[in-house]
């Protein structure tokens, strides 16, 4: 084989590999905007995800990631669900916080969502974000 041809073959395998392990850029995306503001000590977060990816997924909360512009990880917490989670110290923020899930299954620290499904999801963290990571998508702060 020529070298062109092997790299050829090693970009298109990376490029392959890499769509599979993040959904092909898009496994998950804000449905709407999410809303943001301080609470004591850091800020918080609300919004709801999407499933855009053609299969089902399995999220844990403890996976959720906050990073600043720089990608480092700024400490947090997070939980799929549309109410109070002490674990994470969140404030009310009016009727919608408390909305259920919609097409998911969800118990806080695991969902299940099914292609096109929505779950809520409730982040605080201390520190300057920029972006929340959720099944390798890095979901930009409005």
């Amino acid at each position: 084989m020529s070298g062109r041809l092997v790299c050829a073959l090693v970009v298109i395998l990376a490029v392959l590999a890499g769509g599979a392990g993040c959904g092909g850029g898009a496994t998950v995306a804000w449905k709407g905007h999410p809303r943001s503001g301080p609470i004591e000590g850091g800020q918080m977060l609300f919004g709801t995800i999407v499933n855009r990816s053609g299969r089902p997924l399995s999220l844990r909360a403890s996976d959720v990631r906050v990073l600043d512009r720089s990608g480092r990880e700024l400490s947090a917490a997070a939980a799929f669900t549309g109410g109070y989670n002490a674990g994470i110290a969140l404030r009310g923020f009016g009727g919608e916080m408390f909305a259920a899930a919609t097409a998911g299954a969800s118990d806080g620290a695991k969902a299940a969502l099914g292609p096109g499904a929505t779950v809520p999801l409730s982040v605080s963290w201390k520190g300057k974000a920029a972006v929340v990571e959720v099944a390798g998508a890095r979901l930009a702060l409005h």
